[in-house]
């Protein structure tokens, strides 16, 4: 768009340019007419003065022409009846070629006249607001620039001769004042310019690229519409991994609770621990919390649908993490038990109170748990 309007822009001082230099050119036609008007008449006489005094009398001359009935052309000049005498035609031809001559000289007496004295004249005669508004108008037209404008004539010094009405310099704003020489020939001392501006120049170059602003706005609303889809097709593609994360992190975390539970209930099977009333009491602790892992995960499966809207709901309340973690530490010790390992916490944390989310917490220490018995080496 900024070039298209620096082109329009362009065009359009080109158009005034050339409309100015043609009011120019008109102007010194009309000038040259004027002298050539005053000395028309007096050179038109002295030709026809200088013909009569070198042709035939008017009576030696004889005309004739042809009748309605008879269209036969009688001869044109007679001579009493004899015929016409030559020499005296070649001097007449002689004399009618040095009239011309000397006519001539006038003429070109009358050229250097202008050229001399044209420029003594005032430049309100040679040049009259009338007369260049009008010109200007037309030739503004013409170059199909029909808009106001503002004219001004001024001196060599800048003074202003004349102006429109409207005409103030300091109005004509950035690249919107044209100037043109009236009367290239006459002497630099004497010389006067013609200055225009449009006040409109604007509105009138942004008005020629109008038909552009229904296809900025299809641009526009085509690019909108194109980041909307890079936007939702980056969205998508970030739901699709978290799901994807979150159907693997449930695989792991339900193995973990099924793996205590079927554990104690193995140990439920051996009469040894049937007999130990402090065994039993600490099995039905790991199936009751395992248990109560196992709903955690359903919820947390039921929250999936949180996962469409971006925005995933954590239930934070406070709780005991000694208390939490000596709960987790005792439903993991029988898997720790069943590899032959043992394991020991020491919870004594002066400020315990923690705001979480129960599930989440715990799920942490389990998966921490789980991932020490599951990358064990395989020597201790």
């Amino acid at each position: 768009m900024k070039n298209i309007i620096r082109m329009r822009d362009d065009q359009f001082s080109e158009g005034v340019r050339r409309s100015l230099y043609s009011v120019s050119t008109t102007l010194e036609q009309d000038e040259t007419r004027h002298f050539l008007e005053e000395d028309a008449a007096a050179i038109e006489q002295s030709i026809y003065s200088q013909l009569d005094a070198s042709l035939p009398g008017k009576d030696a001359l004889k005309y004739s022409f042809p009748k309605a009935d008879n269209l036969d052309v009688k001869p044109l000049t007679e001579r009493s009846g004899s015929k016409v005498n030559k020499d005296r035609y070649r001097n007449m031809q002689e004399n009618i070629r040095g009239q011309y001559l000397y006519q001539k000289g006038l003429l070109n007496e009358v050229i250097l006249n202008i050229l001399s004295q044209s420029s003594n004249r005032p430049i309100v005669e040679r040049a009259d607001s009338a007369t260049v508004a009008g010109y200007l108008h037309s030739e503004f037209e013409n170059n199909g620039l029909n808009l106001p404008f503002e004219f001004a004539v001024v001196n060599r010094s800048g003074r202003v001769i004349y102006s429109s009405s409207g005409y103030e310099a300091n109005h004509a704003g950035k690249n919107n004042m044209f100037v043109q020489t009236l009367f290239p020939n006459d002497p630099v001392s004497k010389m006067n310019y013609i200055k225009v501006y449009f006040p409109t120049k604007k509105d009138y170059i942004f008005s020629s690229v109008k038909f552009m602003i229904p296809s900025f706005i299809l641009t526009v609303i085509l690019l909108v519409i194109f980041l909307y889809t890079i936007i939702i097709a980056f969205k998508q593609k970030r739901l699709t991994e978290m799901k994807n994360d979150f159907i693997n992190n449930m695989t792991h975390e339900f193995k973990t609770p099924i793996s205590s539970i079927s554990l104690a209930a193995q140990m439920l099977n051996d009469d040894s621990v049937r007999k130990s009333p402090t065994m039993m009491q600490h099995i039905a602790t790991v199936i009751n919390d395992e248990t109560k892992r196992l709903r955690f995960q359903v919820e947390k499966v039921l929250q999936m649908s949180m996962f469409d809207r971006q925005k995933a709901t954590l239930r934070l309340q406070e709780i005991d993490a000694n208390k939490a973690i000596a709960n987790i530490v005792s439903t993991f010790k029988l898997k720790v038990e069943s590899y032959g390992g043992k394991i020991e916490s020491d919870l004594a944390a002066y400020d315990a109170i923690v705001e979480v989310d129960e599930m989440h917490f715990t799920n942490v220490i389990f998966n921490l748990l789980d991932n020490a018995v599951k990358y064990r080496r395989e020597d201790e």
